[in-house]
C-alpha cells in the first residue's frame, strides 16, 4: 500500500535538530573506534536494457549519504562497498583496519533484495561476533518484514530496519550510544536498549521485540519518519568519497579504501539530491507518498558548493540529479539554475566545468521552457522525461505529441539531450496504422523528434504505490511462470511480471522490438548526417543501445521461453506481511494504518 501520512504540520523534524543529533553522537563516541561496513546490495540479473552499463559508473546517493552522515557524526572507520564494483565481499570475512565491523548497514532496492538477504545470512555465520545489522533502502521502507525470518528456523534477520532517512539513523545511534557500556559492542547495547523499550519513540524503525530465537512473534513498528525539511542540514559529502572499497572480485576488504582523488577511475557519475517531491499522483508511483506530499530542496548556494567541491576533490564532473521532478516549482528551479549559472569551478563556469542531468515532467518543462537557456548555462546536458505514453492512455501528466516536439526542439537548440522514458502497458498494441497509440509508433515519433535515447519499461507493480494492491486483486500479477515462482529482481520493468494478456510473452517481445526499432544500424546511419549539438551523443548512444539490446536478448531468452511454454499462475490477492506488526502505545495511531495503539499483534 501507499505509505500513510503524518498529520499536517507534523511531517518535518524540528529545524536544526539534525545538527544537534550529529553533535550528540560525536560527543558520545569520544574517540572510540567503531568499525562500520556499509554494503549497497546489487543483483546482476537486473543488468538489462540500453543503460545497463551506467550502473557501474554511477556512485549511488544512498552510500554517499549514509557514509557522509556517519563520518560527520564521528564514525570515521567506515568502509562503503558497492556490490556492482565488488560483488563478492562477504561481511563474515571483512576486516576494517584489522577489526571486524561492529555495525553492518545493508541498503537495497526491491529488485536487489535477494543479494541483501544473502549479506545478512553471511553476517550471521559469525555467531556471537556478528555485527549489529541494520537494513535500509526502498525495500526496507515499504516491506520491512521481509528482512526477518531469513533462515529455516526463523532466527536469522536484521536487528533493526530503518524505514527513514539519515535522521532516523542518527536518532537510533544516539540512543544506543547514550546507554552503551564501556566494554559493550554496538549490538549488545542495542539489544539491551531494545529490551528496555527505549526505541519505541524513534519514528522510522521496525524490529523484533525479543532475542532472536526462532521466528519473531511480531514486529514493532514505530511509525512513519519525520522528514528533514531543509536539506542543507545534511552534511557535505566530500569525506565520504574517501571511504569506498575498490573494484575487485575478492571476498575480503582491501587494506585501504580508494583515495578520493582517485575515485573517478572507479565511478565517474555522481547521483545528487537537489529536490524531493512531485505534484503528480500517478497510481504506479510511490514517490509522493514517501515524501508525504511535500516538496523539499537544497539551497542554491549549498548545491553549488557541493558540486564545485566534488569536482575539485575528486575530478568527477558528471552529475545526475535524483530529482522526482526538478521543474516542479518554478521559483525554486529558477533560483537553483541562476546560482549554478553563476557558479565557478576554479576559473571555469558551470556551463564548461560540469555536466548535469536530471528528471522532470514534460508538463513542467513546457510550462517553464523559457528557463532552458539558463539551464544550459547552469551545466545541464540532459533531461529525462517520464512521458510514459504520448497519448495519455496510461496516465495524464500534461504530455502530448505537440508539446514533445516543441520541447525537444528547444532542448536540442540549447545542447541539452532529450531522454524520454516510456511505459508499455496492457491495451497498448505494438503498432497501429493510424495515430500514435502503438508502442512502435511512439518510439518512432520520439526518435524523429530528436530523442537521444529512449527507455521503455513494462508497467510493473511498484511497492508503496497507490495502485499496488489493486493489481494483485485484479489477477494480473504473475505468481509463477513455467513452474518457477517470480522473484523480486524481476520487478525491474524489464521482465514481464504483470499483464492480463492471455499470452504474456507478447508483451515481453514488444519491449525488445521497441528497443530494436530505436537502436539499430539503420538508425545509426540515419544519425550520421544529422548534425546538431547532440550529434556525438546520438551516435554513442546508438552503439551502447545496440550492444545493450543484444545482451538483453541473450539474458532474457530463458524467461521468454518460459512465458511461451507456461504454465502461468497469477496472484488473486496480495500476500500479507510475513509477521504481524505492532505499534507502540506512544505512537499517534491516527497517523498510521496499523490499527489501535496496542502491544497485541495487529496485522498491517
Amino acid at each position: 500500500m501507499e505509505l500513510p501520512r503524518r498529520s499536517k504540520g507534523d511531517e518535518y523534524t524540528t529545524p536544526g535538530r539534525y545538527g544537534e543529533l550529529q553533535s550528540e553522537v560525536r560527543r558520545s563516541i569520544r574517540g572510540a573506534d567503531i568499525p562500520v561496513l556499509f554494503v549497497y546490495a546489487f543483483d546482476y540479473r537486473t543488468r538489462l536494457g540500453p543503460f545497463q552499463f551506467c550502473d557501474r559508473s554511477l556512485i549511488p546517493a544512498a552510500a554517499r549519504a549514509v557514509g557522509s552522515a556517519l563520518h560527520a557524526a564521528g564514525l570515521t572507520n567506515v568502509r562503503l562497498v558497492l556490490q556492482q564494483w565488488s560483488p563478492n565481499i562477504r561481511p563474515s570475512a571483512a576486516l576494517i583496519n584489522g577489526k571486524r565491523p561492529e555495525m553492518l548497514f545493508v541498503s537495497a532496492m526491491q529488485i536487489h533484495s535477494a543479494s541483501a538477504y544473502e549479506l545478512i545470512r553471511d553476517a550471521w555465520t559469525l555467531g556471537d561476533e556478528r555485527p549489529l545489522i541494520l537494513a535500509g533502502g526502498s525495500k526496507a521502507i515499504f516491506e520491512p518484514w521481509d528482512y526477518f525470518g531469513l533462515s529455516e528456523e526463523g532466527r536469522v534477520g536484521a536487528d533493526v530496519v530503518v524505514t527513514g532517512e539519515e535522521f532516523v539513523i542518527l536518532e537510533l545511534l544516539d540512543r544506543i550510544l547514550q546507554h552503551k557500556g564501556a566494554r559493550e559492542t554496538m549490538r549488545q547495547a542495542f539489544e539491551r536498549v531494545r529490551a528496555s523499550g527505549l526505541l519505541e519513540d524513534i519514528s522510522g524503525l521496525v524490529y523484533r521485540p525479543d532475542a532472536p530465537v526462532g521466528n519473531p512473534p511480531y514486529l514493532v513498528n514505530t511509525g512513519i519518519q519525520r522528514l528533514v525539511q531543509d536539506l542543507d542540514e545534511l552534511p557535505l559529502p566530500f569525506d565520504a568519497f574517501g571511504l569506498f572499497e575498490p573494484r575487485h572480485k575478492g571476498s575480503t576488504l582491501s587494506k585501504r579504501p580508494v583515495p578520493r582523488d582517485r575515485i573517478k577511475s572507479h565511478g565517474d557519475i555522481v547521483s545528487l539530491v537537489t529536490t524531493r517531491g512531485c505534484k503528480f499522483h500517478c497510481p504506479y508511483c510511490p514517490i509522493p507518498g514517501y515524501n508525504q506530499y511535500t516538496f523539499r530542496y537544497r539551497s542554491p548556494e549549498r548545491l553549488v558548493e557541493e558540486m564545485a567541491g566534488i569536482v575539485q576533490h575528486t575530478g568527477i564532473r558528471t552529475f545526475f540529479g535524483t530529482d522526482d521532478n526538478f521543474f516542479n516549482d518554478r521559483a525554486t528551479v529558477e533560483e537553483i539554475l541562476s546560482a549554478m549559472a553563476r557558479g565557478k569551478v576554479g576559473n571555469r563556469s558551470f556551463r564548461k566545468a560540469v555536466s548535469f542531468a536530471t528528471e522532470a515532467t514534460e508538463f513542467d518543462v513546457f510550462k517553464n521552457r523559457d528557463l532552458l537557456p539558463l539551464a544550459r548555462d547552469a551545466g545541464m546536458r540532459a533531461l529525462w522525461f517520464g512521458i510514459e505514453d504520448l497519448t495519455a492512455g496510461l496516465v495524464k501528466k500534461g504530455q502530448s505529441p505537440e508539446k514533445t516536439k516543441t520541447i525537444f526542439k528547444l532542448l536540442l537548440k540549447q545542447g541539452i539531450a532529450p531522454m524520454p522514458m516510456m511505459m508499455h502497458h496492457d491495451g497498448q498494441p505494438l503498432f497501429t496504422w493510424r495515430g500514435l497509440y502503438g508502442l512502435l509508433n511512439q518510439v518512432g515519433f520520439l526518435r524523429r523528434a530528436g530523442a537521444i535515447t529512449c527507455q521503455v519499461t513494462l508497467l510493473t507493480p511498484s511497492v508503496g504505490s497507490r495502485g499496488y494492491e489493486e493489481t494483485f486483486r485484479n489477477g494480473v500479477v504473475l505468481k509463477s511462470v513455467g513452474g518457477r515462482p517470480v522473484e523480486e529482481y524481476q520487478y525491474d520493468g524489464n521482465h514481464l511480471v504483470a499483464t492480463g494478456d492471455p499470452r504474456p510473452w507478447r508483451r515481453q517481445m514488444n519491449l525488445l522490438l521497441s528497443y530494436l526499432s530505436f537502436y539499430n544500424p539503420i538508425n545509426l546511419v540515419r544519425a550520421l548526417p544529422r548534425i546538431d549539438k547532440m550529434w556525438a551523443e546520438r551516435i554513442v548512444m546508438q552503439f551502447y543501445g545496440m550492444f545493450g539490446l543484444a545482451k538483453s536478448v541473450v539474458q532474457l531468452r530463458k524467461w521468454l521461453q518460459r512465458l511461451i511454454a507456461g504454465p502461468i499462475e497469477r496472484f488473486t490477492e496480495l500476500s500479507p506481511p510475513k509477521f504481524p506488526m505492532v505499534v507502540p502505545e506512544m505512537v499517534d495511531t491516527n497517523l498510521v494504518h496499523y490499527g489501535a495503539g496496542t502491544r497485541l499483534p495487529v496485522l498491517v
